[in-house]
């Protein structure tokens, strides 16, 4: 373990790496933080629509 890993203004992910004693984690390039954003605002829409169906049952 590093000394990194002690500190608080050190991301989660380069803590966890250290702790497990792998590299550390690269920065996504432009493409996968495009694919990463429409991968999580598919999954709020799709949160969205099962809030909004039980909305409706519920009524």
């Amino acid at each position: 373990m590093t000394d990194d890993a002690d500190t608080t203004d050190v991301p989660p992910s380069r803590r966890l790496a250290a702790l497990l004693g792998l590299p550390e984690p690269k920065p996504f390039d432009e493409a996968q933080e495009r694919a990463y954003q429409q991968w999580l605002a598919d999954g709020d829409a799709q949160v969205e629509a099962i809030l909004a169906r039980r909305r409706r049952r519920a009524a």
